[in-house]
């Protein structure tokens, strides 16, 4: 039996909540941008919240951006091949589209001098492998200019291979690096998270970190006469940046610079001269409204990783640069289908592995570490994701890797344990057992020897022990208190003036009780549509994911205990507010209840 939800009240910050109101948000809002701020942030509520472009930070102060933007505006000029190398999830693929952009686009590359690789994530695995490296040594020109996004920062040896078979190396990449320090094989590493680096921003996502180097690429190349002083400046792929900027769940409430180019993209997203790629996931994936960071997060982020899951990722950077609306179709129309297979995949793999995660919880695990012989890596991800939301512990889900003896796993985790840190600790205690390893705060991989399983699970589970010793552990769910007013549609277009929501700035939740007056299942069969009784108004309901294992946590009648967000639900060009019911749970009626709920009835008749 999986452990109860716990309901918490986000804490307020009233420093922060005095400063808001000051700053001219209304009360509500306040309250809001408080439960997600520290008091040390009181003096920048306005910088966080709502970030002109103009805050975005210069490229200038991130390590080796000199010496890279020199390398690259030095392959312009003289026509060198460009090598574009990235990772296989949403972030390296939208990283790949801005520096394919950027050089044939604004710099002038022709086309055939690009050269793509993504690494196959079932055959290669993650970063500079050496299956990638040998592919690149085998098929693409030299000499040439390799160019990583979203990774190298801990691949020396693949690319000090590639430097010993002429070719030189950027890095770009926002994961930890190693202790030794950056790969110097690299001709120049681009890392805000590097020790030595004075960047302001440690939050951006690797995408953001490519596009840095672009626009330092371009003044570079004006210095040198290449490009006109008036050249297009490179605002035109903030929209590329968004996506991948929310995909990889960056923080968005400490990073002005993560704020403003969601903002901004998303306003570019919206344009009427939008790429096709946003208007044919819009259309596949049968969104109604404009498009948010939830559409992003939820919808279009998800679509585009599933082709890196399930086969190579140059699919989704296809359909990123598409610039045709019926090819964009077509292109958006098989990565909706491969990630429908991810969705059976996902589940299968859970309905298999949860016994064993729950057995775990049950017996006192702070972590969470699962092997699933018949598990698909490409999903891993996801899947340790949902242990994290079901059992608010670190989790770590491992399956035999692909054409090797070597097991592979994706890491998740919950406030306070930092994955890559931890990841680190262990490697340096049993290092003959890693095969490779990566990550940041949020997430990592790690391949080891199949031996090696079981001294991971007992490190990872001591690691999680000895820094979340103040954490409760257990699914939760955090809530903004109850909601003063009467829900709205005005009241939701209030709550999304604070607008993008994502990691670290979550969308407002709120609790009361109420009474489910209908309910029936939509979609799949695992959505639930709700009319319900909140005191004397009736509201209109909608809870995804509800149904599990075929049971129904609510039926007609029942006085529920709910924590819902306020949503807009678009049909037929008409806009109406719909709660989306987050959690909820059968309660005793109280008096105070039950005199609502008869109030309710009269009303009704």
């Amino acid at each position: 039996m999986p452990e109860p939800i716990r309901i918490i009240d986000r804490p307020l910050s009233q420093d922060v909540l005095r400063a808001a109101v000051a700053a001219g948000y209304t009360r509500l809002q306040s309250r809001i941008i408080a439960g997600r701020l520290g008091d040390e942030d009181a003096g920048k509520v306005g910088l966080l919240v709502r970030p002109p472009l103009s805050a975005l930070d210069s490229p200038d102060r991130l390590p080796d951006i000199g010496v890279a933007a020199e390398a690259v505006a030095r392959a312009v000029k003289q026509g060198w091949p460009v090598i574009l190398l990235s990772d296989f999830d949403c972030d390296g693929a939208s990283g790949h589209s801005v520096l394919k952009f950027a050089l044939r686009d604004y710099f002038g590359v022709p086309e055939h001098q690009i050269h793509s690789y993504i690494g196959h994530r079932l055959r290669e695995g993650y970063g500079v492998s050496e299956s990638v490296t040998q592919r690149i040594l085998d098929s693409a020109p030299r000499p040439a200019l390799v160019i990583t996004a979203d990774q190298g920062s801990s691949d020396h040896a693949r690319i000090e291979k590639l430097r010993d078979h002429g070719l030189t190396t950027v890095v770009t990449d926002h994961h930890g690096v190693p202790e030794q320090g950056p790969p110097h094989a690299a001709i120049a590493c681009v890392n805000p998270v590097r020790m030595d680096s004075t960047f302001a921003d440690p939050y951006i996502a690797g995408v953001h970190v490519a596009w840095l180097l672009c626009c330092a690429v371009r003044q570079r190349l004006i210095d040198w006469g290449h490009l006109p002083a008036n050249a297009p400046r490179l605002g035109g792929l903030l929209d590329l940046v968004a996506l991948g900027t929310i995909a990889d769940c960056v923080d968005l409430a400490r990073s002005p610079n993560n704020r403003a180019v969601l903002i901004r993209g998303l306003a570019l997203m919206n344009a009427p001269e939008a790429r096709p790629a946003w208007r044919a996931l819009h259309t596949v994936s049968r969104c109604s409204g404009p498009i948010t960071a939830a559409t992003l997060s939820f919808t279009f982020g998800p679509i585009i990783n599933a082709r890196g899951r399930l086969d190579c990722a140059l699919g989704a950077v296809d359909l990123l640069m598409c610039d045709d609306e019926e090819e964009a179709l077509r292109l958006a129309q098989i990565l909706v289908e491969h990630n429908s297979e991810r969705k059976q995949v996902q589940s299968q793999m859970l309905r298999r592995i949860l016994p064993l995660a729950e057995q775990q919880a049950v017996g006192g695990c702070m972590a969470i570490t699962v092997f699933d012989p018949e598990g698909h890596p490409g999903v891993h991800g996801v899947c340790a994701a949902r242990l994290v939301e079901t059992y608010g512990r670190p989790a770590a889900y491992f399956s035999p890797k692909q054409g090797s003896d070597d097991i592979t796993a994706s890491l998740r985790t919950v406030p306070g344990f930092h994955i890559r840190n931890a990841l680190a600790v262990i490697a340096e205690s049993h290092p003959g057992d890693f095969v490779t390893w990566g990550g940041h705060a949020g997430a990592g991989g790690v391949t080891l020897k199949r031996e090696g399983f079981d001294r991971f699970a007992t490190a990872f589970n001591a690691a999680a022990t000895r820094a979340l010793a103040a954490w409760t552990p257990g699914p939760r769910i955090l809530t903004d208190g109850e909601l003063e007013q009467r829900p709205s549609l005005e009241l939701f277009k209030e709550l999304a003036a604070l607008e993008p929501f994502g990691r670290q700035w979550e969308s407002p939740v709120f609790r009361t009780e109420g009474r489910i007056l209908s309910v029936r299942p939509v979609g799949d069969g695992t959505h639930l549509k709700l009319l319900m009784g909140i005191g004397p108004d009736r509201f209109d309901a909608i809870w995804f994911g509800a149904v599990r294992d075929g049971v129904c946590p609510v039926e007609m009648g029942q006085v529920v205990r709910v924590t819902f967000e306020l949503d807009a639900n678009t049909f037929r060009d008409e806009t109406c507010l719909q709660l989306r019911v987050r959690h909820a749970v059968a309660i005793a009626r109280s008096p105070l209840m039950a005199q609502r709920s008869a109030t309710s009835d009269l009303l009704a008749q």
